[in-house]
Protein backbone atom coordinates (compact mmCIF):
# COMPACT_ATOMS: atom_id res chain seq x y z
CA UNK A 1 0.00 0.00 0.00
CA UNK A 2 0.81 3.77 -0.57
CA UNK A 3 1.66 5.22 2.44
CA UNK A 4 1.22 8.98 3.00
CA UNK A 5 3.82 10.95 3.82
CA UNK A 6 1.32 13.24 6.24
CA UNK A 7 -2.26 12.53 6.60
CA UNK A 8 -2.80 16.32 6.77
CA UNK A 9 -2.20 16.01 2.93
CA UNK A 10 -4.89 13.56 2.42
CA UNK A 11 -7.41 15.08 4.57
CA UNK A 12 -7.06 18.34 2.60
CA UNK A 13 -7.78 16.25 -0.70
CA UNK A 14 -10.64 14.25 0.53
CA UNK A 15 -11.96 17.76 1.52
CA UNK A 16 -11.40 18.85 -2.02
CA UNK A 17 -13.27 16.07 -3.30
CA UNK A 18 -16.24 16.76 -0.87
CA UNK A 19 -16.97 20.20 -2.89
CA UNK A 20 -17.54 18.24 -5.85
CA UNK A 21 -19.60 15.10 -4.26
CA UNK A 22 -22.57 16.48 -5.38
CA UNK A 23 -23.06 19.44 -7.96
CA UNK A 24 -26.58 19.37 -8.39
CA UNK A 25 -27.33 21.88 -10.22
CA UNK A 26 -30.56 21.42 -11.34
CA UNK A 27 -32.17 19.68 -9.00
CA UNK A 28 -34.44 22.03 -7.50
CA UNK A 29 -36.35 22.17 -10.40
CA UNK A 30 -36.52 18.47 -11.39
CA UNK A 31 -39.93 18.48 -10.08
CA UNK A 32 -40.87 21.42 -12.39
CA UNK A 33 -39.11 19.65 -15.42
CA UNK A 34 -41.15 16.26 -15.04
CA UNK A 35 -44.43 18.64 -14.30
CA UNK A 36 -43.61 19.95 -17.51
CA UNK A 37 -43.86 16.47 -19.28
CA UNK A 38 -47.28 15.39 -17.93
CA UNK A 39 -45.76 13.92 -14.50
CA UNK A 40 -48.15 14.37 -11.80
CA UNK A 41 -47.47 14.65 -8.22
CA UNK A 42 -48.07 11.21 -7.26
CA UNK A 43 -46.11 9.87 -9.99
CA UNK A 44 -43.17 12.39 -8.72
CA UNK A 45 -43.29 10.04 -5.48
CA UNK A 46 -42.99 7.19 -7.78
CA UNK A 47 -39.77 9.04 -9.44
CA UNK A 48 -38.38 9.51 -6.41
CA UNK A 49 -38.98 5.96 -4.76
CA UNK A 50 -37.20 3.93 -7.84
CA UNK A 51 -34.46 6.27 -7.05
CA UNK A 52 -33.89 4.89 -3.14
CA UNK A 53 -35.03 1.34 -4.24
CA UNK A 54 -32.43 1.61 -6.12
CA UNK A 55 -29.87 2.59 -4.01
CA UNK A 56 -31.57 0.07 -1.42
CA UNK A 57 -30.65 -2.60 -3.92
CA UNK A 58 -26.86 -1.00 -4.19
CA UNK A 59 -26.28 -0.06 -1.45
CA UNK A 60 -24.85 -3.12 0.80
CA UNK A 61 -23.11 -4.69 -2.70
CA UNK A 62 -21.48 -1.67 -3.11
CA UNK A 63 -20.37 -1.16 0.23
CA UNK A 64 -19.00 -4.78 0.05
CA UNK A 65 -16.87 -4.45 -3.23
CA UNK A 66 -15.92 -1.40 -1.67
CA UNK A 67 -14.11 -3.10 1.38
CA UNK A 68 -12.65 -5.82 -0.98
CA UNK A 69 -11.13 -3.56 -3.45
CA UNK A 70 -10.91 -0.44 -2.50
CA UNK A 71 -12.59 3.08 -1.46
CA UNK A 72 -10.96 5.03 -5.01
CA UNK A 73 -12.90 3.10 -7.59
CA UNK A 74 -15.89 3.92 -5.84
CA UNK A 75 -15.16 7.24 -5.64
CA UNK A 76 -14.66 7.86 -9.38
CA UNK A 77 -17.56 5.78 -10.84
CA UNK A 78 -19.92 7.40 -8.50
CA UNK A 79 -20.12 10.75 -9.96
CA UNK A 80 -20.07 9.22 -13.96
CA UNK A 81 -22.88 7.06 -12.81
CA UNK A 82 -24.57 10.74 -11.38
CA UNK A 83 -23.61 12.00 -14.79
CA UNK A 84 -25.68 9.49 -16.74
CA UNK A 85 -28.63 9.32 -14.68
CA UNK A 86 -28.56 12.94 -15.74
CA UNK A 87 -28.12 13.19 -18.92
CA UNK A 88 -30.65 10.46 -19.61
CA UNK A 89 -33.42 12.56 -17.96
CA UNK A 90 -32.33 15.49 -20.39
CA UNK A 91 -32.02 12.94 -23.88
CA UNK A 92 -35.32 11.15 -22.80
CA UNK A 93 -37.69 13.67 -21.79
CA UNK A 94 -41.02 10.75 -20.77
CA UNK A 95 -42.22 8.96 -18.01
CA UNK A 96 -39.36 5.78 -19.10
CA UNK A 97 -36.42 7.63 -19.35
CA UNK A 98 -37.18 9.60 -15.70
CA UNK A 99 -37.56 5.86 -14.57
CA UNK A 100 -34.16 4.82 -15.65
CA UNK A 101 -32.19 8.40 -14.99
CA UNK A 102 -33.55 7.95 -11.51
CA UNK A 103 -32.28 4.82 -11.35
CA UNK A 104 -29.19 5.77 -12.08
CA UNK A 105 -28.83 8.24 -10.22
CA UNK A 106 -29.93 6.31 -7.04
CA UNK A 107 -26.83 3.84 -8.06
CA UNK A 108 -24.56 6.64 -8.07
CA UNK A 109 -25.21 7.92 -5.11
CA UNK A 110 -25.40 3.91 -3.37
CA UNK A 111 -21.66 3.67 -4.70
CA UNK A 112 -20.78 7.06 -2.96
CA UNK A 113 -22.66 6.69 0.27
CA UNK A 114 -19.76 4.70 2.59
CA UNK A 115 -16.21 5.06 1.00
CA UNK A 116 -15.08 8.66 1.80
CA UNK A 117 -16.11 8.39 5.38
CA UNK A 118 -14.55 5.23 5.77
CA UNK A 119 -11.09 6.51 4.07
CA UNK A 120 -11.28 9.47 6.16
CA UNK A 121 -11.71 7.36 9.53
CA UNK A 122 -9.42 5.41 8.36
CA UNK A 123 -6.41 8.06 7.39
CA UNK A 124 -6.84 9.30 11.07
CA UNK A 125 -6.78 6.21 12.81
CA UNK A 126 -3.34 4.85 10.77
CA UNK A 127 -2.13 8.79 12.01
CA UNK A 128 -2.97 8.46 15.81
CA UNK A 129 -5.28 10.50 15.57
CA UNK A 130 -9.12 8.57 15.27
CA UNK A 131 -10.79 10.76 17.94
CA UNK A 132 -10.18 13.56 15.48
CA UNK A 133 -12.92 11.96 13.25
CA UNK A 134 -15.41 14.06 14.47
CA UNK A 135 -14.21 17.11 13.64
CA UNK A 136 -13.27 16.17 9.79
CA UNK A 137 -16.05 14.86 9.40
CA UNK A 138 -18.08 17.74 10.21
CA UNK A 139 -15.55 19.93 8.02
CA UNK A 140 -16.24 17.54 4.94
CA UNK A 141 -19.71 17.70 5.54
CA UNK A 142 -19.58 21.63 5.61
CA UNK A 143 -17.66 21.82 2.59
CA UNK A 144 -20.14 19.17 0.74
CA UNK A 145 -23.15 21.22 1.69
CA UNK A 146 -21.63 25.02 0.08
CA UNK A 147 -20.60 22.89 -2.65
CA UNK A 148 -23.73 21.60 -3.01
CA UNK A 149 -25.27 25.33 -2.93
CA UNK A 150 -23.22 27.08 -5.24
CA UNK A 151 -24.45 24.37 -7.58
CA UNK A 152 -27.85 25.26 -6.93
CA UNK A 153 -27.16 29.15 -7.42
CA UNK A 154 -25.30 28.34 -10.86
CA UNK A 155 -28.47 25.98 -11.54
CA UNK A 156 -30.95 28.81 -11.15
CA UNK A 157 -29.07 30.95 -13.24
CA UNK A 158 -28.54 28.48 -16.13
CA UNK A 159 -32.44 28.01 -16.03
CA UNK A 160 -33.47 31.59 -15.80
CA UNK A 161 -31.41 31.93 -19.17
CA UNK A 162 -31.73 28.89 -21.30
CA UNK A 163 -34.34 26.41 -19.32
CA UNK A 164 -34.39 23.15 -17.73
CA UNK A 165 -32.61 21.25 -19.90
CA UNK A 166 -29.34 22.86 -20.43
CA UNK A 167 -28.93 23.09 -16.12
CA UNK A 168 -29.57 19.30 -16.20
CA UNK A 169 -26.89 18.73 -18.88
CA UNK A 170 -24.36 21.18 -17.03
CA UNK A 171 -25.32 19.18 -14.00
CA UNK A 172 -23.99 15.94 -15.69
CA UNK A 173 -20.52 18.18 -16.62
CA UNK A 174 -20.41 18.63 -12.68
CA UNK A 175 -20.00 15.49 -11.75
CA UNK A 176 -17.39 14.48 -14.65
CA UNK A 177 -15.30 17.44 -12.86
CA UNK A 178 -15.93 15.28 -9.57
CA UNK A 179 -14.99 12.23 -11.08
CA UNK A 180 -11.79 13.83 -12.19
CA UNK A 181 -11.05 15.06 -8.95
CA UNK A 182 -11.46 11.34 -7.36
CA UNK A 183 -8.89 10.03 -9.51
CA UNK A 184 -6.13 11.98 -7.65
CA UNK A 185 -7.44 10.78 -4.10
CA UNK A 186 -5.58 8.66 -2.38
CA UNK A 187 -7.30 5.46 -0.82
CA UNK A 188 -6.00 3.10 2.15
CA UNK A 189 -5.92 -0.09 0.63
CA UNK A 190 -8.26 -2.45 -0.22
CA UNK A 191 -8.81 -5.95 2.22
CA UNK A 192 -8.03 -7.76 -0.31
CA UNK A 193 -8.88 -11.43 -1.10
CA UNK A 194 -10.54 -13.36 -3.12
CA UNK A 195 -13.82 -15.17 -4.18
CA UNK A 196 -17.13 -15.75 -2.74
CA UNK A 197 -15.52 -17.41 0.63
CA UNK A 198 -13.64 -13.62 1.08
CA UNK A 199 -16.94 -11.65 0.98
CA UNK A 200 -19.06 -14.09 2.98
CA UNK A 201 -16.25 -13.60 5.97
CA UNK A 202 -16.84 -9.62 5.15
CA UNK A 203 -20.22 -9.35 5.28
CA UNK A 204 -20.05 -11.34 8.33
CA UNK A 205 -18.02 -9.28 10.06
CA UNK A 206 -19.91 -6.46 9.17
CA UNK A 207 -23.08 -8.45 10.44
CA UNK A 208 -21.27 -8.90 13.85
CA UNK A 209 -21.35 -5.76 14.35
CA UNK A 210 -24.47 -4.89 13.42
CA UNK A 211 -26.09 -7.11 16.35
CA UNK A 212 -24.67 -4.97 19.16
CA UNK A 213 -26.98 -2.84 21.37
CA UNK A 214 -25.87 0.49 20.13
CA UNK A 215 -25.61 0.04 16.51
CA UNK A 216 -29.25 -2.04 16.12
CA UNK A 217 -30.63 1.02 18.20
CA UNK A 218 -28.83 3.38 15.73
CA UNK A 219 -30.39 1.92 12.88
CA UNK A 220 -34.07 2.38 13.81
CA UNK A 221 -33.57 5.68 15.43
CA UNK A 222 -31.87 6.56 11.58
CA UNK A 223 -34.91 5.05 9.76
CA UNK A 224 -37.12 8.15 11.25
CA UNK A 225 -34.58 10.54 11.48
CA UNK A 226 -34.02 10.07 7.90
CA UNK A 227 -37.43 10.04 6.66
CA UNK A 228 -38.28 13.32 8.88
CA UNK A 229 -35.25 15.01 6.69
CA UNK A 230 -35.51 13.52 3.05
CA UNK A 231 -39.31 13.87 3.49
CA UNK A 232 -38.87 18.27 3.38
CA UNK A 233 -36.24 17.97 0.79
CA UNK A 234 -38.10 16.42 -1.82
CA UNK A 235 -41.66 18.01 -1.15
CA UNK A 236 -39.67 21.44 -1.25
CA UNK A 237 -40.79 22.23 -4.66
CA UNK A 238 -44.23 20.90 -4.93
CA UNK A 239 -44.63 23.62 -1.49
CA UNK A 240 -43.37 26.02 -3.57
CA UNK A 241 -45.47 25.52 -6.40
CA UNK A 242 -48.58 25.46 -3.62
CA UNK A 243 -47.51 28.58 -2.21
CA UNK A 244 -47.34 30.68 -5.62
CA UNK A 245 -43.41 31.05 -6.12
CA UNK A 246 -41.95 29.28 -8.88
CA UNK A 247 -39.24 31.94 -9.91
CA UNK A 248 -35.88 29.93 -11.41
CA UNK A 249 -33.54 32.70 -9.58
CA UNK A 250 -35.52 32.68 -6.13
CA UNK A 251 -35.40 28.81 -6.07
CA UNK A 252 -31.85 28.70 -6.91
CA UNK A 253 -31.18 31.37 -4.10
CA UNK A 254 -33.67 29.59 -1.87
CA UNK A 255 -31.92 26.85 -1.71
CA UNK A 256 -28.36 27.89 -2.05
CA UNK A 257 -29.08 29.52 1.17
CA UNK A 258 -30.29 26.75 2.49
CA UNK A 259 -27.23 24.75 2.12
CA UNK A 260 -25.01 28.02 3.46
CA UNK A 261 -26.98 28.33 6.25
CA UNK A 262 -26.90 24.14 6.78
CA UNK A 263 -23.11 24.24 6.41
CA UNK A 264 -21.80 26.75 9.98
CA UNK A 265 -24.01 23.93 12.17
CA UNK A 266 -21.96 21.22 10.81
CA UNK A 267 -18.88 22.63 11.51
CA UNK A 268 -20.38 23.29 14.94
CA UNK A 269 -21.44 19.82 15.81
CA UNK A 270 -17.80 18.49 17.35
CA UNK A 271 -17.98 21.59 19.79
CA UNK A 272 -21.64 21.00 20.67
CA UNK A 273 -21.03 17.36 21.21
CA UNK A 274 -17.82 18.48 23.53
CA UNK A 275 -19.93 20.45 25.35
CA UNK A 276 -23.18 18.76 25.59
CA UNK A 277 -22.85 15.36 24.57
CA UNK A 278 -24.13 13.43 22.00
CA UNK A 279 -27.94 12.79 23.64
CA UNK A 280 -29.40 16.34 23.55
CA UNK A 281 -28.15 16.21 19.87
CA UNK A 282 -30.12 13.44 18.96
CA UNK A 283 -32.84 14.41 20.98
CA UNK A 284 -32.98 18.11 18.89
CA UNK A 285 -32.27 17.12 14.91
CA UNK A 286 -36.12 15.03 14.86
CA UNK A 287 -37.81 17.09 17.22
CA UNK A 288 -36.92 20.46 15.67
CA UNK A 289 -37.85 18.43 11.96
CA UNK A 290 -41.51 17.45 13.24
CA UNK A 291 -41.98 20.62 14.96
CA UNK A 292 -41.46 22.85 11.77
CA UNK A 293 -43.21 20.37 9.34
CA UNK A 294 -46.13 20.26 11.74
CA UNK A 295 -46.70 24.51 11.97
CA UNK A 296 -46.10 24.12 7.76
CA UNK A 297 -48.99 22.14 7.30
CA UNK A 298 -51.00 25.66 8.24
CA UNK A 299 -48.58 27.55 6.61
CA UNK A 300 -48.45 27.40 3.04
CA UNK A 301 -46.91 30.60 2.30
CA UNK A 302 -43.65 32.85 3.49
CA UNK A 303 -43.81 31.15 6.85
CA UNK A 304 -43.47 28.09 5.54
CA UNK A 305 -40.74 28.82 3.45
CA UNK A 306 -39.15 30.55 6.19
CA UNK A 307 -39.23 26.94 7.93
CA UNK A 308 -37.30 25.47 5.35
CA UNK A 309 -34.27 26.92 7.18
CA UNK A 310 -35.31 24.82 10.15
CA UNK A 311 -34.48 21.66 8.54
CA UNK A 312 -31.08 23.08 7.55
CA UNK A 313 -30.03 22.89 11.58
CA UNK A 314 -30.79 18.81 11.61
CA UNK A 315 -29.12 18.29 8.28
CA UNK A 316 -26.29 20.22 8.50
CA UNK A 317 -25.50 18.21 11.79
CA UNK A 318 -26.89 14.57 11.10
CA UNK A 319 -23.84 12.97 8.94
CA UNK A 320 -21.31 13.95 11.63
CA UNK A 321 -23.54 12.94 14.60
CA UNK A 322 -24.49 9.92 13.35
CA UNK A 323 -21.10 8.82 11.46
CA UNK A 324 -19.33 9.71 14.68
CA UNK A 325 -21.46 7.13 16.93
CA UNK A 326 -21.51 4.07 14.80
CA UNK A 327 -17.46 4.53 13.82
CA UNK A 328 -16.42 5.09 17.29
CA UNK A 329 -18.50 1.43 17.95
CA UNK A 330 -17.51 -0.92 14.90
CA UNK A 331 -14.26 -2.85 14.25
CA UNK A 332 -11.50 -2.40 11.43
CA UNK A 333 -12.24 -3.81 8.02
CA UNK A 334 -15.89 -3.42 7.32
CA UNK A 335 -16.50 0.04 8.09
CA UNK A 336 -18.12 1.28 4.39
CA UNK A 337 -20.04 -2.18 4.96
CA UNK A 338 -21.85 -1.09 8.10
CA UNK A 339 -22.41 2.57 6.86
CA UNK A 340 -23.70 0.97 3.67
CA UNK A 341 -26.33 -1.03 5.55
CA UNK A 342 -26.95 2.29 7.61
CA UNK A 343 -27.97 3.95 4.49
CA UNK A 344 -29.51 0.80 3.39
CA UNK A 345 -32.66 0.64 5.68
CA UNK A 346 -33.36 4.57 6.24
CA UNK A 347 -33.76 4.43 2.65
CA UNK A 348 -35.96 1.98 2.45
CA UNK A 349 -38.15 3.43 5.07
CA UNK A 350 -38.55 6.46 2.90
CA UNK A 351 -39.16 4.21 -0.44
CA UNK A 352 -41.72 2.59 1.04
CA UNK A 353 -43.14 5.37 2.66
CA UNK A 354 -42.79 8.45 0.39
CA UNK A 355 -45.04 7.93 -2.29
CA UNK A 356 -47.66 6.40 -0.25
CA UNK A 357 -48.21 9.79 1.28
CA UNK A 358 -48.06 12.03 -2.13
CA UNK A 359 -50.25 9.35 -3.30
CA UNK A 360 -52.79 9.86 -0.43
CA UNK A 361 -51.81 13.16 1.04
CA UNK A 362 -51.98 16.81 -0.85
CA UNK A 363 -48.86 18.70 0.36
CA UNK A 364 -50.08 20.57 3.55
CA UNK A 365 -51.60 17.58 5.47
CA UNK A 366 -48.52 15.18 4.56
CA UNK A 367 -46.19 17.84 6.16
CA UNK A 368 -48.54 17.70 8.98
CA UNK A 369 -48.97 14.04 9.38
CA UNK A 370 -45.06 13.29 8.76
CA UNK A 371 -44.32 15.84 11.74
CA UNK A 372 -46.48 14.40 14.28
CA UNK A 373 -45.75 10.35 13.26
CA UNK A 374 -41.90 10.92 12.64
CA UNK A 375 -41.94 13.27 16.19
CA UNK A 376 -43.53 10.74 18.27
CA UNK A 377 -41.99 8.13 16.75
CA UNK A 378 -38.33 9.52 17.48
CA UNK A 379 -39.63 10.14 20.55
CA UNK A 380 -40.31 6.57 21.51
CA UNK A 381 -37.12 5.14 20.35
CA UNK A 382 -34.77 7.68 21.94
CA UNK A 383 -36.77 6.95 25.38
CA UNK A 384 -36.85 2.78 24.83
CA UNK A 385 -33.19 3.57 24.03
CA UNK A 386 -31.38 5.68 26.46
CA UNK A 387 -29.20 3.15 27.56
CA UNK A 388 -27.64 3.12 24.28
CA UNK A 389 -27.11 6.96 23.75
CA UNK A 390 -26.38 7.85 27.14
CA UNK A 391 -22.62 6.52 27.00
CA UNK A 392 -19.81 6.69 24.58
CA UNK A 393 -17.22 4.14 23.96
CA UNK A 394 -14.84 6.34 27.16
CA UNK A 395 -17.90 5.41 29.44
CA UNK A 396 -18.44 9.28 29.72
CA UNK A 397 -21.86 10.01 27.72
CA UNK A 398 -19.50 12.54 26.53
CA UNK A 399 -17.55 13.26 22.77
CA UNK A 400 -14.23 12.52 24.17
CA UNK A 401 -11.99 15.44 23.79
CA UNK A 402 -9.75 16.23 20.89
CA UNK A 403 -5.64 15.50 21.85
Amino acid sequence: MHEPDDASAWILRLRVYAAFTYPFACVPFLFFYFAGRGVTTADYGTLVSVYYVTMVAAEVPTGLLADRFGRRAAMVLGPLLLAAGFWTIAAVPDFGGFLLGEALLGLGHSVLSGPPSAVLYEVLARAGRARDYHHHESVCNAIRLLGTGGSFLLGGAVVALWGYRPAILLTGALCLVASATAIGLPTPAATGGAGRARLRAMLGLALGELRGGPIAWMLGYFCLLFFLLRFPFHTYQPFLLAAGHTEPWLIGTLFCALNVFAAPFSRLTPWLARRYGSGPLLWAMPMALAASMVVMGGQVNALGIALFFVHQVPFGMHVAVVQDFVQQRIGDGARATVLSVLSFLGRLAFAAGFPAVLGLLDVAPAYRAVGLAGGLGCAAVLVAGQRHWATRTDGTGRTPPRE
